[in-house]
């Protein structure tokens, strides 16, 4: 590679720099972080941004203490019903003596 590759390489590696500086503080502009954080980004700050992978969610937040006492609140509930319902077809069953 001749200089004058090389100097060529290092030209639109700017460029594309400069045009993602660009990118970035448009980006910040229409979207404001906080109420009153309106920091400004500088050259220097872009520059240190690098995208880290997110951690992948857990599959929901609630402990397994809690899912214990959902899973029992919603089978004393389903009980509830079991029970009305035998009741109700008990007293269909009973025929009043005429």
């Amino acid at each position: 590679m001749s200089a004058k590759q090389l100097l060529a390489e290092i030209e639109r590696g700017i460029r594309a720099l400069q045009k993602a500086h660009a990118l970035c503080l448009k980006a910040e502009a229409v979207s404001p972080k906080a109420k009153g954080t309106a920091a400004k980004a500088t050259p220097a700050k872009t520059a240190k941004v690098t995208k880290v992978p997110a951690k992948k969610a857990a599959k929901s937040g609630i402990s397994d203490e809690s899912r214990a006492k959902m899973a029992a609140a919603q089978q004393k509930r389903w009980a509830k019903i079991r029970r009305a319902k035998k009741k109700a077809a008990k007293a269909a069953l009973v025929v009043p003596a005429v």
